[in-house]
């Protein structure tokens, strides 16, 4: 019941105020000069920062589940009547209008939210208002984070291959100022993106490592603990979880290292947000298992219990849930036949995602009598926790980065954990005797784990697959995998 009351007063906080902040564009002097008045306006002003995020234009949809999946054919492609843009992009097609004109509104989005960033960022760090509970810092190093972590997903969709990047080439703009100009959007250089996502997630670790309550707190994070503590006396600092909290700071680091081709320092980081403990020693955070959901029989099948840093999105019924999943011939579906050779069924017919018709399942078509094939990680099952919640960064990923860039020898301890929360078996273990086995086999494990959540397209990005084997074979021109900056941007380039 605490976790219940905590997420509905969290949430109704998070909406509150902030339309008015999301509406204006741009703020006014006056409309800027009364927000940043108080302590209470610049929270206003961060919750309006993550509600826009939460939309279905970015996080809440297009991002996840929609551009990089529809690229990276998680789902059936669609005929060209239902869907244009999806079925454009399952061709790698960006030319199409429908096409072009998704990408431009996500483009638009992005910056839109930094723009956002900025403003309070410029205004916090000179503010002279007296802030409580450390929340300067606090604001600060969400904003620094934030601003990091949407740089650097805008680069992993529109910059190049990281093993092709060119150091001086032009690449993205990456944006710390607040503006309404959009000709001061140029691009900076690969190397300067880089150099800027890694000084602004310092500079997130560096604030929230003294001012985050996750970091002490157990009821904050609201993850797989049963403690009762309730420490904070701000509640605006509860949640930690639907805010860019300490341990999403070094999550985001362990993937921008692994995407840049740091290894050791993504296995550094990685690791700290596996081992992280509160002040009982027990785990911050903890893998998804059988035994969670058999004792949670209403459980969301988000694994909220893993995610470091997500978005919830009020609307994601009405936007997204009802009209892509929940429908008769929705849009995101798969095959069956598809599906079993992905989960590799009759090898691990105790896979916790696929046994029980648990992510997937025939189950009633939204509006109408039928039945048909329906995909239910989103599918809000009757509880609070992980409700109309999207996963931007989640405990398996930071496995995946350990396997993937920590010695064989090293890592093997690692996969056996994670494979046995997940229901899989050992049979494996002693194939995975090189790198090429390591890729080989994370190919299938990306897959599975991260349907829906966007992942998998930047998977085959870092490692510039040539086609897809699944579900059917595909080739994939390398260009590809460059998303294709928006032409009203190129103007100012």
């Amino acid at each position: 019941m605490k976790y219940t009351c905590i997420f509905l007063f969290s949430v109704l906080i998070l909406l509150g105020s902030c339309s008015d902040w999301l509406d204006v564009n741009p703020v006014t002097e006056i409309r800027e000069s009364k927000l940043f008045s108080s302590e209470g306006g610049y929270k206003e002003a961060l919750n309006g920062v993550y509600i826009l995020l939460g939309q279905k234009e970015l996080y809440g949809k297009t991002v996840t589940m929609y551009i990089p999946e529809m690229i990276a054919h998680t789902w059936t492609v669609p005929v060209e009547s239902k869907d244009p843009a999806a079925y454009y992009l399952a061709k790698f097609d960006y030319s199409n209008s429908d096409v072009e004109s998704d990408i431009t509104g996500m483009w638009n989005k992005y910056y839109t939210a930094i723009a956002q960033i900025n403003d309070i960022l410029q205004n916090v760090e000179g503010s002279g208002i007296t802030f409580t509970n450390g929340n300067k810092e606090l604001i600060a190093g969400e904003c620094y984070g934030l601003r990091a972590f949407l740089h650097l997903d805008l680069l992993r969709l529109f910059g190049p291959i990281p093993d092709n990047a060119t150091g001086s080439a032009k690449c993205i703009p990456y944006v710390t100022e607040f503006t309404h100009d959009a000709t001061k959007l140029t691009s900076s250089t690969y190397d300067e993106v880089v150099k800027n996502i890694e000084s602004d997630l310092n500079k997130s670790e560096e604030l929230l490592a003294t001012s985050d309550p996750a970091i002490t707190t157990t009821s904050c994070l609201d993850v797989s603990s049963s403690s009762s503590e309730s420490i904070v006396s701000d509640p605006w600092q509860y949640y930690r979880q639907l805010h860019f909290n300490y341990f999403a700071a070094l999550a985001t680091k362990a993937r921008f290292y692994y995407w840049i081709g740091q290894k050791d320092k993504a296995v550094e980081n990685a690791k700290k947000v596996v081992a992280a403990t509160d002040k009982s020693g027990n785990k911050e955070f903890s893998l998804c298992d059988e035994a969670y959901f058999s004792a949670h029989g209403n459980a969301n099948y988000n694994m909220k219990i893993e995610h470091i840093f997500g978005l919830y999105n009020s609307n994601f019924v009405s936007d997204v849930y009802t009209p892509s999943y929940a429908v008769a011939n929705q849009i995101f579906t798969q095959d069956p036949k598809f599906l079993s050779t992905c989960y590799e069924s009759s090898l691990y017919p105790d896979d916790i995602r696929y046994k029980s018709n648990r992510y997937w399942a025939q189950t009633a078509d939204a509006g109408s009598l039928g039945i048909s094939l329906h995909f239910l990680k989103y599918n809000y099952r009757g509880a609070f926790y992980g409700m109309y919640t999207v996963p931007c960064i989640r405990l398996s990923e930071m496995y995946f980065i350990i396997f993937e860039d920590e010695t064989i020898d090293a890592m093997m301890s690692y996969f056996k954990t994670w494979r046995l929360s997940r229901g899989l078996d050992s049979s494996i273990d002693n194939t995975l005797i090189n790198s090429s086995a390591v890729i080989s086999r994370m190919e299938k494990e990306w897959r599975k784990e991260f349907m829906g959540e966007g992942q998998m397209f930047f998977f085959y990005k870092k490692h510039s697959y040539a086609s897809f084997s699944w579900p059917t074979s595909v080739s994939v021109p390398l260009n590809s995998y460059v998303i294709p900056i928006p032409k009203s941007q190129i103007s100012f380039e």
